[in-house]
């Protein structure tokens, strides 16, 4: 399949405080989607048909082979979440100075409901006091959205199965669970935007970008075989959205903050442990092929 050539355009300007780029978040739908029943792959290709983006965007450069239509659909689905933080017609309901935009046919509302794709768990190793995030968050809304997907009228299910893709996949990013707190960042690092390891780059760019920049379908489908053949499934699939949030916080700590209390500034860049860029690249391996295998598990189960 072609890369759709609005991606490519989209993935020039994406910015470091999204979840995984677009290349994680298509990784992730193809290992689930390869994974769904017949009943559940149904299902979730009838809805996407009937997202107000379907032609737009969902399937805009797909191929014409109606399978691999259905399965490209899947995966952009998987993005589209952060596609609309640049969309025009979507407005952001976090800033006080925003403005509501009109409402398109199709879609419950028009917000880019950017607190959707995080859950800051406060983490304050210095004793620093910690704030907690307000709902509405990952936490708040995966839960929703998962038991709301096999019941929800149209066009509603359309619109939430984007987002349930999109957030199953950003709560397997580390810096997604996290915010740390410090003496000298009393108001939080934001899941590492604010951890700078170069003028340009923050900490959370660099686990963004940790499966690649390539979202083709070569190297996304190639990149999904190595994740499953290294990290397989095995028995029971954890289906509690919670302790993926859990999960991703304990990564946090063991993995992502090594380099001490620093937080590097853009005159100033912290220096990373020897190492920590190709560690980065194997945590992120292991965590895209549990949210594949995880979304797949969900969808299974509520779209029966």
């Amino acid at each position: 399949m072609r890369r759709p050539a609005f991606l490519a355009a989209w993935l020039a300007i994406l910015p470091s405080a999204f979840g995984w780029n677009a290349t994680g978040h298509r990784i992730i739908a193809a290992i689930a989607y390869d994974r769904l029943t017949p009943k559940a792959r149904a299902r979730v290709d009838e809805l996407l048909r009937q997202h107000p983006d379907y032609v737009t965007i969902l399937a805009r450069n797909a191929p014409a082979d109606p399978d691999a239509r259905a399965r490209e659909a899947f995966l952009a689905a998987a993005v589209w979440p952060d596609t609309i933080k640049g969309d025009r017609r979507f407005w952001d309901d976090t800033r006080r100075d925003s403005r509501a935009t009109d409402l398109i046919p199709g879609f419950p509302d028009m917000k880019r409901h950017t607190n959707w794709h995080y859950y800051d768990t406060p983490y304050a190793p210095d004793g620093s006091k910690p704030r907690r995030q307000d709902p509405p968050h990952a936490l708040s809304e995966l839960p929703r959205l998962i038991r709301e997907i096999g019941k929800t009228p149209q066009p509603l299910g359309s619109y939430d199965l984007p987002w349930l893709e999109h957030i199953t996949g950003d709560v397997h990013q580390p810096l997604h669970c996290v915010s740390r707190f410090l003496q000298s960042q009393p108001k939080g690092d934001a899941g590492g935007n604010n951890v700078f390891i170069s003028q340009r780059r923050n900490l959370h760019a660099l686990w963004d970008e940790a499966a690649g920049n390539d979202a083709g379908d070569a190297y996304v489908t190639k990149y999904a075989a190595e994740a499953a053949s290294a990290h397989p499934s095995g028995g029971r699939v954890e289906k509690n959205p919670r302790k993926w949030i859990q999960e991703g916080f304990a990564l946090a700590k063991s993995d992502v903050y090594t380099f001490g209390l620093e937080t590097g500034s853009r005159e100033h860049p912290l220096e990373l442990p020897a190492g920590y860029a190709e560690n980065a690249r194997r945590v992120a391996q292991a965590q895209i092929a549990l949210a594949g295998y995880r979304l797949a598990a969900v969808l299974n189960d509520k779209l029966k």
